[in-house]
């Protein structure tokens, strides 16, 4: 298990101190992540005991002087230090969407996949390096509406554009680059969408270390393409992964056809390698060519009528053993922790369902609940690795109570293990399910909240 993950005081302690040029807009800061962690998808109304109370969360959210930067700048030293204490880190990058319903427009946003308003966001997270793949908090945030259709990146005038959306991948390299300097190395880890020659150009000036899956068959600098040059290569290691089971359901369509569903199964990978130098393409002829290990991992024997393990990464990580090539393959594969963090925070957190009006309030609420949709993550993550941690890392005393006498349990949590199955029945979650989803684990926390209301209002009234 990783050193740092246990590391992790209250998430009130992990904002204090934010730069939001008033100290009292940092006290609000972290009184209200304290309250959003207790029950995360809750609306705001339920979180606060209050109409005033209430009033000062929205009047915080829209307030000038805050910004997400701001308000995120704590949780992101706190990682920095986390990731020092692990030496070498895996960072994933990836971008999502927030969409937001309602028929009248919201101030600032943006357009969305279809009719919809919204924004997008880049994250890139830290994560410790082994089987545990433990999330160690973030270390950057983008965010921002679109204003117009995305075009294509083959369009010259596009190409010109020095603010074109996909130059985001090599911004946040660098900044995660220069917010490590010598404390801890980083390998970045990206999928697809980030296969854009300035990534791999900004990487080698930082020289930044990476794994980037390869979405086009690039030229090469002797002559011929990329695919050519892998076709001929046969497994030198095979390794057996188990493959999360993956659905349709909710996502967009240009999604599901990236990353078509599957059932989970374990599926045995063949693994080769071998060094190129790419091509700098048209638009960066004056540069030299690009010298990358390629590695080719493909499934052996997938299942009838189901898409097969197919990843070509473009790495700069060595090739010579076996031991290096598979630990390219787990480094990859930390992908989805990225993932899971996303969906903690749109369903654990219930990020697009909150009623704030304008982009900035809205991005304000997204950097409040990045801290608490790690914690949810790390909770989840360390009740399945370090089940004995002790239950207080999510529950507070009071709620460790109102659990133990809805559930009618014995004696209260004493674990995490413990603590995050109890808040999962109290959403609806059966044993016999398997490990508990966002979904379960959201209306566990949001029950858990009323009867925490409840007990409050009980006290304030003297019937306790």
């Amino acid at each position: 298990m990783a050193k740092a993950s246990l590391q992790v005081g209250r998430i009130g302690e992990e904002l204090r101190g934010a730069e939001l040029g008033d100290e009292r807009l940092s006290r609000r800061l972290s009184a209200l992540a304290e309250r959003a962690l207790g029950a995360p998808d809750a609306g705001f109304p339920q979180m606060v005991a209050s109409d005033a109370e209430l009033e000062g969360v929205y009047r915080f959210l829209s307030n000038e002087r805050v910004t997400s930067e701001g308000i995120l700048g704590p949780h992101i030293e706190a990682t920095l230090d986390r990731a020092a204490a692990e030496g070498t880190v895996v960072v994933v990058h990836d971008t999502t969407s927030f969409e937001f319903g309602g028929a009248s427009p919201r101030e600032g946003l943006g357009l969305m996949i279809g009719n919809g308003q919204g924004f997008f966001a880049h994250v890139a997270l830290a994560v410790a390096r082994g089987e545990s793949r433990m999330a160690l908090g973030t270390l950057g945030l983008e965010h921002w509406p679109r204003r117009t259709r995305k075009h294509s990146n083959h369009n010259k005038e596009t190409r010109k554009d020095q603010e074109r959306e996909s130059l985001r991948w090599g911004r946040m390299l660098q900044r995660v680059e220069q917010q490590s300097g010598r404390r801890f190395s980083c390998i970045h880890v990206m999928d697809r969408e980030a296969d854009i020659i300035e990534v791999l150009l900004d990487a080698r000036r930082l020289g930044a270390r990476f794994v980037i899956r390869s979405a086009h068959d690039r030229a090469l600098h002797d002559g011929g393409r990329l695919r050519d040059r892998i076709a001929g290569l046969q497994p030198s290691v095979r390794k057996q992964v188990k493959l999360n089971a993956r659905s349709d359901r909710g996502r967009p369509g240009v999604v599901r056809k990236r990353h078509p569903k599957r059932s989970g199964r374990t599926a045995l990978l063949g693994i080769a390698g071998c060094a190129v130098e790419l091509s700098t393409g048209y638009y960066h002829r004056e540069q030299p060519p690009v010298a990358v290990n390629v590695v080719h991992v493909r499934e052996l024997d997938p299942p009838r009528d189901e898409p097969p393990v197919d990843w070509l990464l473009c790495t700069s990580e060595p090739i010579d053993t076996a031991e290096q090539l598979e630990a390219i393959v787990d480094a990859y594969r930390a992908r989805w922790v990225i993932e899971e963090f996303f969906k903690a925070l749109k369903t654990g957190c219930a990020l697009e369902k909150r009623q704030l009006e304008s982009y900035r309030a809205l991005s304000n609420a997204l950097a409040l609940f990045i801290p608490v949709a790690w914690r949810l993550l790390l909770a989840r993550s360390l009740a399945r690795s370090n089940p004995d941690a002790p239950a207080g890392i999510v529950l507070t005393p009071i709620q460790l109570r109102l659990v133990t006498h809805k559930l009618q349990l014995k004696a209260p949590p004493l674990t995490l293990e413990q603590a995050t199955y109890a808040i999962a029945r109290l959403g609806g979650h059966l044993p016999r399910n398997g490990p508990p989803g966002w979904q379960t684990l959201g209306r566990g926390f949001e029950a858990l909240l009323l009867m925490q209301a409840g007990w409050r209002a009980a006290v304030e009234a003297g019937a306790l």
